[in-house]
């Protein structure tokens, strides 16, 4: 199954994706230059993420993470304060959020500066960044027995990508970089991964999760639904993070993300080409011509936030998108495709849906014995007939109707839409 052809793809998807020595060197010196000049305020810092643990991928914009090292959680609000002390080159963004951090972006590269509070204890760790640096020592301890881990890792990352499950964002509520990191170290290969990951969900309406445990932290599963939180006990798979057994690293992951990885798997496996790790970029046209063959309804919405750039715009937007649908099917729209297009950076998306409209609908009233609520329904109404001891009306739909009754909740969850209908 998996030949020369298929060893060969990977060899050359790496050869692309690995940053040369040199590339590496300067982004190093960089992050360095302002760790040193971080030293020089007595404050110390470390490069972490995927610089730490030489699994770095080549992009056109390069983040390295930089952890700065704080004894209180109080200590951390000086961190602003600081970096504009020592004048840093870049340009310096605050990124607000559970604890604010910073991103000085240059051409290429941007450093995240994320402060940390320095714990003994991860049970006592106020923030999940407080672990980074541990989690770095592991990766990296595991990487450094074993070298080879490095690149299938960066395979992983890859692939997950352009199979849009990468990511622990609420809008994309898919794998951690860390997540994958550990899933590779679990089973041993790129290829082990895809062949056994599909098989750890569960099944819709199954009562048993599988549960990964590499350090072996728990004798048994039923101690890890004892005493895990109960709302980290909710994703297809638990990942049992070795760094701290009480914490799920796949938390995030839903079923939907992991059904549509296990597809995107199963067609690899069966025809590995170069397109399965290069991400795909919404063809409108396309999609124009699927709802054009379907005899369906073409819908573009173009949507707007004013909330921060990142996870917190891009959650707020496609939960308006899944909203938006919600409504459509609550009129009896049936949907047939439904994409959303967010590339993590800026205020605006778009969603594209394709509908099987449906431009009358029955609408039940109330039991007809129910004289009061039954009076109230017939007011203003033509078409009244019986069914099931109820009473029942038809009512007229319209996809731009139904669109325009979300305005209130566009308010609500600080969004702002438009609608493009083909």
């Amino acid at each position: 199954m998996f030949n020369s052809k298929y060893k060969n793809l990977l060899k050359q998807i790496l050869a692309e994706s690995v940053p040369s020595k040199s590339e590496i060197s300067d982004m190093k010196r960089l992050a360095n230059e302002l760790i040193k000049d971080l030293s020089k305020q007595k404050i110390t810092a470390k490069i972490g993420g995927s610089m730490a643990k030489n699994t770095l991928i080549k992009k056109d914009n390069q983040d390295i993470d930089i952890f700065v090292q704080f004894k209180t959680e109080e200590e951390t609000k000086n961190l602003e304060k600081i970096l504009k002390k020592i004048k840093t080159r870049g340009k310096l963004v605050c990124i607000h959020g559970s604890r604010d951090y910073f991103r000085i972006e240059f051409p290429d590269v941007s450093l995240e500066i994320i402060p940390t509070v320095k714990c003994k204890d991860p049970a006592t760790a106020q923030n999940i960044t407080d672990l980074s640096l541990t989690h770095v020592d592991y990766v990296g301890g595991k990487i450094k027995r074993r070298p080879k881990l490095a690149n299938e890792i960066r395979l992983a990352k890859i692939f997950c990508a352009a199979s849009d499950c990468y990511g622990a964002e609420s809008y994309i509520q898919g794998f951690s970089g860390y997540s994958l990191e550990l899933l590779i170290i679990h089973f041993g290969s790129f290829t082990n991964f895809l062949k056994k990951m599909p098989r750890m969900g569960y099944p819709q309406g199954a009562d048993k999760v599988k549960v990964i445990d590499i350090e072996k932290q728990f004798k048994r599963n039923r101690e890890v639904f004892r005493e895990l939180n109960e709302s980290k006990l909710i994703s297809p798979i638990i990942l049992i993070d070795p760094t701290y057994k009480y914490r799920n690293v796949t938390a995030a992951l839903t079923q939907k993300t992991l059904n549509k990885f296990t597809e995107y798997t199963k067609e690899f496996l069966k025809n590995p080409t170069r397109e399965y790790f290069q991400k795909k970029l919404i063809d409108e046209g396309e999609i124009i011509s699927y709802a054009k063959k379907s005899s369906a309804t073409y819908l573009k919405l173009e949507i707007e936030t004013e909330k921060q750039e990142g996870d917190i715009a891009g959650t707020k937007m496609k939960k308006f998108h899944n909203f938006f649908q919600e409504q459509l099917r609550n009129k009896e729209q049936n949907i047939l495709l439904s994409e959303f297009a967010y590339n993590g950076s800026g205020q605006s998306s778009v969603g594209y849906v394709v509908v099987k409209e449906v431009k009358r609908i029955e609408v039940e009233g109330p039991k007809k014995e129910m004289k009061e609520a039954s009076k109230k329904f017939l007011k203003g109404k033509k078409e009244i007939f019986e069914k099931k001891g109820s009473l029942w009306t038809m009512e007229n739909v319209s996809i731009k109707k139904i669109f325009n009754s979300t305005k209130k909740q566009q308010s609500e969850m600080g969004v702002s839409a438009n609608i493009t209908i083909k």
